[in-house]
């Protein structure tokens, strides 16, 4: 009961989150929110082995100028509407035995947005840097995911501008056939808890949506509530630095 009570009350702080000049975004396939074609809600027939828009595109805003810009740590959270997590999305990166191990990855490859160079949402990283999967793990119906990246120069960043911070893609690989594992169907949600960004002497967390943002992705359509619990696992910037050394 204590439990229930304290996810309510959760999920009420972030449904009751004002908006604000500085916060994150999130959408599915190659977009920032705000971007002709980005969505919060993504569904497929999980008929084959192969879709490449199962993709988690995280952004951030600030809302003063960022002259020494040079890392995020990206943080989400998943819950199915199942009592417990179906083996489709069992894609530890830590785990072989999972039945979709290793299928999720991050990118920070901002060529393959839809207004690559800029328009709605600019790439900081221009290919530079370096960075990866810090986590991804599983506990009863929930998912937890983390990633980090950095530059070892500083980047510039305005303020109240969209900027892209990573991506998370999730393969297609083992959802048809005789060796596909079930649960592709299974109605989810996934919640941008927080983007932590940073400079060689400050971490600033932004857990909240800028104005007009999102926070919340929906799969296959799930009428769940948008969850913001605390994730399981941190990286360290320690961690994070190691990356692009």
């Amino acid at each position: 009961m204590k439990k229930a009570l304290l996810f309510a009350g959760i999920i009420l702080a972030l449904t009751a989150s004002v908006a604000m000049a500085a916060g994150v975004g999130v959408s599915w396939k190659n977009y920032c929110w705000g971007e002709t074609g980005s969505s919060n809600n993504l569904t497929w027939a999980c008929t084959t082995n192969s879709n490449v828009n199962i993709r988690m595109t995280c952004s951030f805003k600030t809302d003063v100028d960022v002259p020494l810009f040079n890392g995020v740590g990206v943080f989400m959270e998943g819950q199915t509407e199942l009592a417990s997590v179906p083996d489709w999305w069992k894609m530890s990166n830590e785990n072989s035995s999972d039945c979709r191990y290793n299928l999720c990855t991050v990118s920070a490859d901002g060529t393959v947005l839809a207004n690559a160079g800029g328009d709605v949402c600019f790439d900081p990283w221009g290919g530079t840097g370096g960075g990866g999967l810090g986590l991804y793990s599983w506990d009863t119906n929930r998912m937890h995911v983390n990633a980090a990246w950095a530059s070892a120069v500083e980047i510039p960043l305005s303020a109240n501008t969209e900027y892209f911070a990573v991506q998370f893609r999730v393969a297609g690989g083992k959802t048809a056939g005789t060796a596909g594992c079930t649960g592709c169907l299974t109605k989810a949600i996934w919640g941008l808890t927080k983007i932590d960004y940073t400079t060689p002497t400050t971490i600033t967390t932004l857990d909240a949506p800028y104005a007009d943002g999102n926070q919340c992705l929906t799969w296959q359509s799930s009428t769940l509530p948008c969850a913001k619990p605390v994730p399981a696992r941190n990286t360290t910037w320690g961690q994070v630095k190691s990356l692009y050394r």
